[in-house]
């Protein structure tokens, strides 16, 4: 009897959670994700209800990132919820007869399945929020946004948060654990949060800025990019890193146990990773973890590549039976995507999305649920057309305030613009969502938020509609004229207050005028300091292309092979012309591939132009040569043609810690790019892509995520940072194999560079002006002239200071946490943000002798969420170069000790930032 009880206690462990046999409650079953149950079906099963729902609407095109390809269902009682990332909702349907009872509609795509338990359901969107729902209802119980701002992106082709919910939650027990951002550049975090109130529990944000090995063995800043499922083996939470190897978490803490990315190159990464069910244990595991060869796949130029072991994925196992997709099942046709069982019942979902149920056979016909466009109740009330003058007929059309949907139907129905409504009156919203032509278009999204005082990314809308009666201040206006398209971004309004604020406003090369009683504010020509850029290696100084960098908009609607000539950048337009890599007529020993017909992209958005747009620039750029084999290697005159380039030189700078001037040298790591020095900007691959500002001489900043180019494809021009795609050929399991664009930002805005070895003899007795930052993740330059030395060091070759502390500071308590977390304070907030406890004296050796003043930045271990920076004093410098500052005891016990900067007593301090 002991032994059929232990035999019985494995089989339930092995589940990998504590899902009730009877239910399906998160994304294959458990949160071990063993797609494994107990669940014992009928031996006989026949279609009962099947559902037609719109066609998925998946982030990506490469299977490697491919995890909302298709539905997913889960199953809680008597109840299938299904989450969408066509309609940016969740939905209820009864697994009896198939009936919808309720959808639940959030401001982005939902595109990871639910975790369903104690009558909860539980899910994320890309509009960077969490929500839980009564799983009887939809009714809301609690909702978590991630990060405490609202800025939005253009990603993967939709507005979304810049940091959206993708790394798919997992319920164990009362917790449920996810992931926001996929950017590390702007941050990632790991969560876990109460699942009956959304209490957060612990927050990990220190897995996005870690220095340390990519793949070729090169170094470089690189960061968790949380793409896929999550997933609880044991003791750890296992987080996937979109297409690089998953990170793993303390389950009960949430500190970073382990983290790195591949160090060989030609790896193939992919979203998928599980745990072991009983019957695959004895199966090769990678990293403790079951990976998909299905999934992790791709040809590296001249051979297929994968790692993992086939139909992973495409497996599931109910009682003693396993039901493998490839084999289909009867009554259905169409490929299988995802299957799920529950109540007795098996869920099947296939690629082309329709919901099929299938159980116990002789129940009768099946009930069909086909799709259906929803009445729609549009007001007709009013003047439905737009100006001629606003017909953009392509790209994005923002109606901020949507009063009449006849107007958004008339202008879907005459141009290929996709179109975001922003509303804030709830019940609107739910009647504009509620009538279905946002599915039937699928180029429609309506969010919910104040349209007044709604972010938007810069340089976004070809068409900005602004509601009549609404009002917009001097600043709300200015910042909607930013989020124009440059050469030829219309904003139109029958308001008539509306020419009044803008003829006060700052609105750079803004053409004003009226048409048929509406006011017509056109974007004329290019953005002021912009550049173009044709490809011919020469200087690209575009005074608007400076650091700090912000993500402006990402996807992968324009693919390039690695080693593709450079794209121009002409007046808002991507010229480009990828080789045709898999053309196997040319592959003979070194010989490279001709080049494929010229794609026509938008700078600031990704999108691809249709045949119609930017006609003179086809005329001009359409002809080149088809026939010819391309050079392998596209290299500046300057450069030689090789694969392993020296570490750049770029003239000369002034160094910002003893102002003597020197050779401009920083940071490069493995690289086939040599890097260019386009005047401003010098940009380079190294490891990733990355670039140094030499107008503040900022230190090399990387780009974790992607990779650039063995051409150098990371350019400056038109405005913005263009980084195209240009990885097609490699499977080097970078997490994001994608295009982006970066725009300047505020110098508020946290990013860390690794700004270059120094020996500290050669800074002996020569420093005059530093900072340093403690706890922080790197080095950072401000425009003022400090540069901020992480101390102590762990972001890559930094500047050997001699700094002496009391206690050492590899035994004070560390502090960490992004500075988008931060509540108020004075000073920069990046220094804010990290911080050491119980410093009693910090000394600097090698000053140059003299008077120098300083000011500290401090926080409170009371409130770390708020921090202060005041200066305390002047100092004295004598000939041993020693320079202390000793914290009082009554503050240091409570103190935290985040940044301490010193300059030279005759100059002034850069102002305070106030938080």
């Amino acid at each position: 009897m002991l032994r059929q009880f232990s035999i019985i206690f494995l089989s339930i462990a092995a589940l990998g959670g504590a899902a009730q046999s009877a239910d399906w409650p998160m994304w294959r079953h458990d949160s071990g994700r063993t797609a494994s149950s107990s669940e014992v079906l009928p031996d006989k099963l026949e279609v009962r209800w099947t559902r037609e729902l719109p066609a998925p609407s998946p982030a990506y095109r490469d299977t490697r990132l491919g995890f909302d390809m298709g539905y997913e269902p889960i199953i809680l009682g008597k109840r299938v919820f299904v989450a969408s990332n066509r309609d940016d909702s969740v939905t209820a349907f009864d697994t009896d007869t198939g009936e919808e009872l309720w959808k639940f509609f959030t401001n982005g795509p939902v595109r990871f399945a639910p975790v369903a338990g104690e009558g909860r359901v539980i899910f994320g969107s890309d509009d960077g929020c969490v929500y839980c729902v009564k799983a009887s209802d939809g009714t809301l119980v609690w909702k978590l946004r991630a990060v405490p701002s609202e800025r939005v992106v253009l990603g993967n082709s939709r507005l979304i948060s810049v940091w959206p919910v993708r790394g798919g939650p997992v319920l164990q027990g009362d917790r449920v654990y996810f992931a926001a951002g996929v950017w590390p550049l702007e941050g990632t975090f790991v969560y876990c949060v109460d699942a009956a109130s959304g209490e957060v529990i612990w927050r990990n944000d220190e897995a996005s800025y870690r220095y340390g090995v990519h793949p070729h063995k090169s170094e470089a800043y690189g960061g968790l990019a949380p793409q896929g499922y999550l997933l609880i083996d044991g003791e750890d939470l296992v987080v996937p890193s979109s297409q690089a190897y998953p990170a793993r978490f303390d389950l009960r803490t949430g500190k970073l146990k382990s983290f790195e990315l591949p160090e060989a190159g030609r790896l193939p990464g992919g979203w998928f990773a599980s745990t072991p069910a009983a019957k695959e244990e004895q199966k090769l595991k990678r990293r403790g973890l079951l990976f998909d060869s299905d999934v992790n796949v791709q040809t590296h130029e001249d051979r297929p590549r994968s790692e993992g072991l086939p139909e992973i994925r495409s497996t599931i196992r109910t009682g003693d039976r396993e039901w493998k997709f490839a084999d289909g099942i009867s009554g259905i046709e169409e490929e299988i995507h995802s299957i799920a069982a529950a109540d007795g019942k098996l869920f099947v979902s296939t690629t082309g999305g329709r919901l099929i149920c299938l159980g116990e056979s002789g129940g009768g016909d099946p009930v069909v649920h086909a799709r259906s466009a929803r009445e729609r109740r549009h007001s007709s009330d009013g003047d439905q057309a737009l100006p001629k003058g606003a017909n953009a007929g392509d790209g994005y059309a923002v109606f901020l305030g949507v009063p009449d949907a006849g107007q958004i139907d008339a202008l879907v129905a005459t141009s290929r613009l996709n179109v975001i409504g922003i509303e804030s009156s709830s019940d609107r919203v739910k009647r504009l969502r509620e009538e279905g032509w946002i599915q039937s278009a699928g180029h429609i999204a309506i969010l919910e938020t104040p349209p007044a005082s709604a972010q938007l990314p810069p340089y976004l809308a070809n068409l900005m509609v602004i509601e009549a009666t609404m009002k917009l201040t001097r600043d709300q206006l200015e910042s909607h004229y930013r989020a124009l398209r440059p050469f030829g971004g219309k904003m139109i309004t029958r308001s008539t207050d509306l020419a009044a604020v803008a003829e006060s406003a700052d609105l750079p090369r803004a053409l004003i005028t009226t048409e048929g009683g509406w006011t017509v504010i056109t974007r004329e020509g290019p953005l002021k300091g912009a550049t173009n850029y044709t490809g011919d290696w020469s200087a690209s100084e575009d005074e608007l292309v400076k650091a700090p960098l912000g993500l402006l908009w990402f996807g992968d609607s324009v693919t390039h092979f690695k080693r593709s000539p450079q794209p121009k950048f002409v007046d808002g337009v991507m010229i480009s012309n990828p080789k045709d890599w898999t053309d196997d007529s040319t592959r003979d020993g070194k010989v490279d591939y001709r080049l494929l017909d010229t794609t026509f992209s938008d700078v600031y958005t990704g999108r691809v132009l249709s045949a119609g747009e930017a006609p003179e620039l086809r005329q001009r750029y359409y002809d080149f040569d088809r026939t010819t084999i391309q050079p392998s290697q596209y290299r500046p005159p300057s450069q030689d043609d090789e694969w392993k380039p020296k570490a750049p030189t770029a003239g000369e700078r002034t160094n910002p810690l003893t102002g003597e001037t020197e050779p401009r040298v920083f940071p490069k790591s493995y690289g086939c790019d040599g890097g260019v020095d386009y005047g401003q900007l010098y940009s380079m691959r190294s490891a990733t892509p990355a670039f140094y500002d030499k107008r503040i001489e900022s230190g090399t900043i990387n780009i974790s995520g992607p990779r650039s180019g063995c051409t150098n494809s990371v350019i400056p021009a038109n405005g913005v940072l263009n980084l195209p795609y240009f990885y097609e050929g490699c499977t080097c399991a970078y997490p994001l194999p994608v295009a982006l664009s970066l725009v300047s930002m505020p110098e508020s805005f946290e990013q860390w560079a690794s700004w270059g070895d120094v020996p500290t003899e050669a800074l002996a007795g020569k420093l005059e002006r530093i900072g340093l930052n403690f706890g922080a993740p790197g080095d950072r330059m401000t425009e003022g002239g400090t540069l901020w030395l992480d101390t102590p060091n762990v972001g890559g070759p930094s500047p050997q200071v001699s700094v002496v502390t009391e206690p050492p500071l590899n035994d004070l308590q560390r502090h960490y946490q992004h500075s988008l977390f931060l509540e108020g304070g004075t000073g920069w907030p990046w220094v804010g943000g990290s911080g050491v406890a119980g410093l009693r004296s910090i000394t600097i050796e090698g000053m140059k002798p003299g008077s120098y003043r300083v000011r500290i930045t401090q926080a409170s271990l009371d409130d770390l969420a708020n921090f202060s920076t005041d200066v305390v004093g002047v100092f004295e410098v004598n000939s041993d170069g020693r320079l202390g500052i000793s914290i009082p005891q009554e503050d240091g016990r409570n103190a935290v000790i985040c940044g301490m900067e010193v300059i030279v007593a005759s100059e002034s301090f850069s102002p305070l930032f106030q938080q």
